[in-house]
């Protein structure tokens, strides 16, 4: 039986015709190659996306720990600053000591001196006539806080900025009753102006009148017996730090003001109106400058003389009302008898008392002071030189010491909160042990000193 041919219906696909067994072959290698790639393209985006994180942690970390100011770090934290909610108060950094051997813009020396030899101690240089009312001659590194640029000689070297908040200090409690407030300043016949100043300068008014006699808190001794004066230096800068010297220490702690500090003015009227009488730091240049520093209204040894009186006159005018200046620092400056004494000359001519602290306490200070009649005191220990518990308590009782020593002495500490609890407990006991605290300037010129 012939089959005949069936007819093509419409719609219905073409019959497909036989490939070459070359051509089968070469198809199924095609989808096999293409079936391998799917299967790796998940595992490479995944290793992509490895080296990228990789990499970005590596950047960062890298500009962070290498100490360069103008890595990544430092611009994160300056978008951090810009960002921040100014409701949540402000924000506080804690600065790093310098590692030795990483590049640092603070220690590129001035154009024409070459930089430290390596291993010795790099010591800022001073360049650029300023003129104006700081006098002398710039510091190519500016600035209070110098010290961040000091590579660390030894251990614990570097810049400590102690956390200081109101609620560090409120298990605390305030002084009672207050002190009787002491009168009103500045005293108008107590003050001159001059140009280019921030303030009037304090003067002997011409009935013989002397600022540190009319602002010290009064002070009677019914017999000399045992005594003792604490000076709190540093006050200012920080707010808590400054409100619990003033609240929770007896009235006759004496306080010294920092010329760095803002609202000077407003911190002796809150001091006086409880007691306290007040100084205000004078800041000297020390030999380890610039891993201490004195700050930028510091008296100089690169400056001349009458450039040291024009950074005296500037810290001066600050503000007005305070009986005495206090050192701080000076262990370069104040071995230096042709700069050192135009200075207390000047402070005698002005009618105000010095208070030596620190290093200067061994130095010429005192027996310049001495001699050309300054009223005087020197500081016998610092108390919290280290500022833990144990130590303090270790330093006080050695004070009490040289009081039995000597019928008298004078102690300095600084507004850690550590500091003013531990005084203001032992100041408590004083009337037990049968010592008077006094406020320092009734101790002025009380001390023997070598002429």
């Amino acid at each position: 039986m012939k089959i005949s041919k069936l007819p093509k219906l419409p719609g219905l696909p073409k019959p497909l015709k036989a490939s070459k067994p070359a051509n089968l072959f070469k198809k199924k290698r095609d989808i096999e190659d293409l079936d391998e790639k799917e299967r790796r393209k998940p595992l490479m985006i995944a290793a992509g996306a490895f080296v990228l994180f990789a990499g970005i942690v590596v950047g960062a970390g890298w500009g962070y720990f290498s100490g360069d100011g103008a890595g990544p770090a430092m611009t994160a934290a300056k978008t951090a600053v810009k960002k921040r909610d100014p409701s949540k108060g402000p924000m506080v950094g804690m600065a790093m000591p310098h590692k030795p051997g990483a590049p640092n813009a603070f220690l590129n020396p001035p154009p024409g001196e070459t930089a430290a030899t390596p291993g010795e101690p790099s010591y800022a240089r001073t360049s650029g006539d300023i003129g104006g009312r700081f006098g002398g001659r710039a510091n190519p590194l500016g600035g209070s806080l110098n010290a961040l640029g000091g590579p660390a000689r030894e251990k614990g070297t570097g810049l400590i900025i102690p956390a200081v908040t109101s609620v560090t200090l409120r298990t605390i409690p305030d002084y009672r009753p207050p002190g009787t407030p002491l009168g009103p300043t500045p005293y108008a016949r107590l003050i001159e102006t001059k140009e280019g100043l921030p303030g009037p300068l304090p003067i002997v008014g011409k009935d013989g009148t002397k600022p540190w006699q009319a602002y010290a808190r009064p002070y009677k001794a019914e017999e000399p017996g045992l005594r003792v004066a604490i000076v709190i230096t540093g006050l200012g800068l920080s707010r808590a730090a400054t409100m619990s010297a003033i609240n929770k220490l007896p009235p006759q702690v004496t306080l010294a003001l920092a010329p760095y500090a803002k609202d000077l003015g407003d911190w002796l009227v809150r001091s006086r109106l409880v007691g306290h009488e007040v100084m205000v730091t004078l800041p000297m240049e020390s030999e380890r400058f610039p891993i201490h520093d004195a700050g930028p209204y510091s008296l100089n040894t690169s400056l001349k003389v009458e450039d040291n009186i024009k950074r005296l006159e500037l810290v001066l005018s600050q503000f007005s009302g305070y009986f005495g200046v206090a050192t701080v620092m000076g262990s370069r400056f104040g071995a230096s008898v042709k700069l050192l004494k135009p200075v207390l000359e000047v402070l005698k001519a002005r009618g105000l008392m010095l208070l030596v602290t620190g290093p200067q306490k061994d130095l010429l200070a005192p027996k310049i002071a001495a001699r050309i009649g300054l009223p005087r005191a020197v500081s016998d220990l610092t108390i919290d030189d280290e500022p833990s518990r144990s130590e303090i308590e270790t330093k006080l009782m050695r004070l009490e010491e040289i009081i039995r020593e000597n019928k008298f002495a004078v102690a300095v500490a600084r507004p850690y909160p550590v500091t003013i609890a531990r005084l203001a407990a032992w100041t408590k006991k004083l009337e037990g042990k049968k010592i008077t605290l006094v406020p320092v300037s009734a101790l002025a010129t009380k001390q023997t000193l070598e002429q």
